[in-house]
């Protein structure tokens, strides 16, 4: 990898020592690609992607003659599907045969943790997502979110929506469904309770905010800022299935410490 936008997103220790020694450039922004300093990088590919199939910059590379090639993991909705795409760059290194077996050990880790989540009796109810202003976004019930919280065997009070995105909710219909909800899991961008509560107190109302059962992934953060969970997570789902299932059912994984989420104080 000789160049990539926001670099300060970046928290593989391997990367940031080439990007302090200037083997990594800085392109931007992923929508809008410095090409000057790509061009002048002259890759013999670029792999990018794009959410409406309108991204100018890519097109502007494609013409000078340099391969593009779109990544489309975002579009996954089931965790593993994510994570599969490890193969499109074995390819690419030729590395395939490495590839598949690294994506087949995340597979059975992942439907292992699944089938002893499954073997509990208990489903603890879970509500996600926070306000961004007046509105509170809270994952659909075929999204990725969603999944996750279904094969850590949680019941998800929002399970039945429709869709991968996130639906708008107001506050009052949130508490209402979801005040006595055993665990908040992802509360947006908030780190502690007391910032929640700064935000608006019927946070404060809620059983998960009670009793700590609050539990974020925004905290765990790399050297120059960028959080471990955006990085890492797509291609890990067997580790964020194992620290949800943690969360849920604390009994089943024995000394297990989460890669990912932790309680918000």
């Amino acid at each position: 990898m000789v160049g990539f936008p926001n670099l300060k997103y970046i928290s593989s220790k391997k990367t940031r020592d080439n990007i302090s020694k200037g083997r990594v450039k800085e392109l931007g922004n992923n929508q809008d690609i410095n090409t000057e300093v790509l061009l002048e990088l002259a890759p013999d590919v670029v792999v990018g992607f794009t959410l409406e199939g309108n991204n100018k910059s890519l097109q502007t590379i494609k013409n000078t003659g340099i391969p593009v090639l779109i990544n489309a993991d975002w579009r996954e909705t089931h965790p593993l599907g994510k994570a599969e795409w490890i193969k499109f760059f074995g390819v690419l290194y030729n590395k395939t045969q490495q590839a598949d077996s690294i994506f087949n050990t995340i597979e059975t880790n992942y439907n292992q943790a699944k089938k002893l989540a499954q073997n509990t009796t208990l489903k603890p109810t879970v509500i996600s997502g926070a306000m961004y202003k007046d509105i509170w976004y809270m994952p659909k019930g075929d999204s990725w979110a969603a999944r996750f919280i279904k094969d850590a065997n949680g019941d998800y009070l929002w399970k039945d929506t429709k869709g991968t995105g996130s639906i708008a909710l107001n506050i009052e219909s949130v508490l209402e469904i979801g005040q006595q909800a055993n665990f908040w899991i992802g509360p947006g961008q908030f780190t502690a309770k007391e910032q929640l509560l700064d935000f608006n107190t019927v946070y404060g109302e809620f059983d998960a905010f009670k009793n700590d059962n609050i539990f974020s992934f925004t905290n765990k953060k790399g050297a120059s800022g960028g959080v471990i969970y955006y990085e890492l997570a797509p291609n890990r789902p067997d580790l964020v299935l194992k620290d949800i299932i943690s969360i849920l059912h604390p009994t089943l994984l024995k000394d297990y410490q989460p890669h990912f989420f932790e309680a918000i104080k």
